[in-house]
């Protein structure tokens, strides 16, 4: 049966979905589903922190040179592994898949061999492929130019959409100085991705007169 595992890399303004750890009807003693018999196919879509250099205007304070959060991110490996996913998804462009492919069959035998991109990629996507055998790892990503400055410029302007702004943004540098599992634990629940949902439905409404800036924007970026 399929399993899909979607690794999404989490900019430092945004975070995304999932619970890791409460599956729907899954056996907690294995991990397991209890409807992979089915017809669907069971995927699990997890966020992470960039776990490395990132040009997010707040990214995630992580320092993987600790050796707590060292054992805190095999243990997260450890909870993915138990998923057990035939397929894994990055958020790289498919233009590297080639270059996805090349490096995982590499690493498979060296796990120094790594891609060359933000750590999350190989420390939980790679490695969680190479303990589950997955088959296939390959990006599914769309890259763009996301306007999002220009949309705090507007809401500035008003004095409620800027403190709505300011809350949202010590939301988020909270989370990101959070250690590795407790960010893990926060940005992968429902209430942090509706969170995260109302905050781009905010934005959308951001415009000048007789434009629809904030609209455009979010429309692009869905």
């Amino acid at each position: 049966m399929k399993q899909i595992l979607f690794v999404v890399l989490i900019s430092s303004i945004f975070a995304c979905n999932s619970k890791v750890d409460a599956l729907p009807n899954q056996d907690k003693s294995t991990g397991v589903n209890e409807n992979l018999q089915s017809s669907k196919i069971p995927v699990l879509n997890f966020g992470t922190p960039d776990l490395g250099q990132a040009s997010d205007a707040n990214s995630s304070m992580i320092n993987l040179s600790d050796p707590k959060e060292k054992a805190d991110l095999k243990k997260m490996v450890e909870k993915l592994v138990k998923f057990k996913p035939t397929v894994i998804l990055l958020e790289l462009e498919p233009i590297n898949n080639d270059y996805i492919k090349e490096t995982y069959e590499k690493y498979k035998v060296d796990q120094m061999e790594r891609l060359n991109y933000s750590d999350e990629m190989n420390s939980i996507g790679l490695e969680v492929g190479r303990l589950s055998g997955t088959k296939r790892i390959y990006g599914i990503d769309s890259q763009m130019g996301f306007g999002y400055p220009s949309l705090i410029e507007l809401a500035n302007r008003n004095t409620t959409d800027g403190l709505f702004v300011e809350n949202m943004m010590t939301y988020y540098k909270k989370t990101n100085s959070l250690k590795l599992l407790e960010q893990y634990h926060e940005m992968n629940t429902e209430a942090a991705k509706m969170r995260t949902f109302d905050y781009y439905n905010f934005l959308a409404t951001q415009h000048t007169e007789n434009n629809y800036e904030g609209a455009k924007i979010i429309a692009e970026f869905y």
